[in-house]
């Protein structure tokens, strides 16, 4: 039995653009991962909004019911590797923490990190995932890579809900191709 990594996902209302990276992980990168998700202003009480689960089911993803959760500094402490959707996610984090905890990067500062960056060693998936956080922080160090924000669909077009979830779903191909988690 393979420990799977703590991955954390995070957005602002914890009702859109976090539930899909972390469903879409949970599925896709399977026993390798036990993915969360929550919001740095929790949206306590809804649900992730039809426009989102729509751009879920076209590309085969089933959203269950979600019940947001608010972010805290135990949930950084106890994640292996936290991903945050927006620049402003992780200055929440800094003003929470005082820092930015050396684990915790931007979903598509990830995917163009692990573009570059060696593959983590592990002899499974899970511990890949788990190492992946280090190899992604020298990687920064060596030559750093922005933190690219994923737009906040909330309220608008189903086109912008349909781009938004395309690009996580390349973001998250991108890192489980990096951090071989299919084998």
């Amino acid at each position: 039995m393979t420990t799977p990594a703590r991955v954390l996902m995070v957005c602002t209302g914890n009702i859109c653009r976090s539930p899909a990276m972390h469903y879409l992980a949970a599925r896709d990168w399977g026993e390798a991962a036990q993915v969360s998700s929550a919001g740095t202003y929790a949206e306590i009480g809804m649900d992730v909004p039809p426009p989102m689960r729509r751009s879920a089911s076209a590309a085969g993803l089933t959203i269950p019911r979600h019940r947001p959760t608010q972010l805290d500094e135990g949930l950084i402490a106890r994640a292996n590797l936290v991903l945050v959707a927006t620049e402003s996610h992780r200055r929440w984090i800094e003003d929470e923490l005082g820092t930015v905890p050396d684990h915790v990067f931007g979903l598509k500062q990830v995917a163009e990190l692990a573009s570059r960056a060696p593959a983590p060693d592990g002899e499974t998936a899970g511990a890949r995932l788990t190492n992946a956080a280090a190899v992604l922080r020298a990687e920064h160090d060596r030559e750093g890579a922005p933190l690219r924000s994923l737009d906040d669909p909330w309220s608008r077009d189903q086109v912008t809900y349909d781009r938004v979830y395309g690009e996580i779903a390349d973001a998250l191909a991108e890192i489980a191709t990096w951090a071989r988690l299919s084998d």
